[in-house]
């Protein structure tokens, strides 16, 4: 029997974990089974509209879709693609994104969507070959907690950083200076609100700021301050009551628009700079 793609509707979290598994294993890249769980969850996987290859019945490529609105558009987003080293060499991954696009047409999606590492000059190519442009241009930033916590010292604000409420704060859509990227999206952070944490700072009473993170893998999924209370030390109070949640040792800020310089220069003055860069790049279906 030779190899055959259909989607991953039917298939187990332990047969999909494997396979995940074993295309990652010789990359600087690793999830375990929980985080895994929790990636997908928040990034709106789809089994049936997520498709894979299979040889004698074993998941050996697989390319894992979100789905929802953004932009108001439906789009399908690769929450992750991958091929187990034994298979790889059989462009698979550009199989399986060929025999997806009608079917996910006939649900009503209408554009894919996807981010890939600037310097994977190889799967770049392939994209742009599937017909994929470059929408943005994404930083991605890491630090250790110990090198990040003494420059978060506030000489002073006025302000208080208390518990906080997801909807409230993604309310406040004028404190935001780019759009966010499909994992820090709106609906993003709302399936996967289990795992996050919100924490508002305010004045009088008025909420001014705030910043959501996902307290086990150090992520800070959204900061964000009023424009008029701006260069007050809010966003370095809100970061510094952030990182004391934390249970990882670092403290991670993923896909931050390049041409955004008001975060850009605010994360400079925090002595971050970018690990890496990404394109997030688009196909109209």
């Amino acid at each position: 029997m030779g190899i055959i793609i259909h989607s991953l509707e039917s298939v187990s979290f332990k047969d999909l974990y494997a396979a995940f598994s074993s295309a990652f294993k010789d990359y600087d890249f690793s999830l375990n089974a929980d985080e895994l769980r929790r990636m997908l969850d928040r990034r709106g996987y789809n089994p049936q509209l997520s498709f894979g290859a299979f040889f004698e019945g074993r998941l050996i490529s697989f390319v894992f879709n979100g789905t929802g609105m953004y932009n108001n558009i439906l789009t399908a987003y690769d929450t992750g693609t991958g091929t187990v080293p034994s298979f790889r060499g059989l462009h698979l991954t550009q199989k399986i994104f060929t025999f997806s696009l009608e079917l996910i047409y006939q649900q009503g999606v209408r554009q894919y969507v996807l981010e890939v590492l600037q310097h994977n000059h190889k799967a770049i190519k392939i994209y742009r070959k599937l017909g994929f442009e470059t929408q943005r241009n994404f930083n991605y930033y890491s630090a250790k907690l110990s090198d990040i916590v003494p420059v978060l010292q506030v000489n002073h604000t006025a302000c208080r950083i208390l518990p906080s409420d997801l909807k409230n704060c993604l309310n406040q859509t004028a404190w935001f200076d780019f759009h966010p990227s499909w994992q820090n999206d709106r609906a993003s952070l709302e399936r996967g609100i289990d795992n996050l944490d919100i924490l508002g700072a305010y004045e009088r009473e008025e909420l001014v700021g705030f910043v959501i993170f996902e307290p086990a893998s150090g992520d800070i999924s959204s900061l964000a301050v009023a424009k008029d209370y701006r260069c007050k030390g809010i966003g370095k109070s809100l970061l510094k009551s952030a990182v004391s949640h934390f249970q990882s040792d670092v403290l991670k800020f993923t896909n931050v628009d390049c041409d955004c310089e008001s975060v850009t220069g605010f994360l400079s003055s925090l002595g971050l700079t970018p690990k890496g860069q990404q394109f997030e790049m688009v196909r109209k279906i």
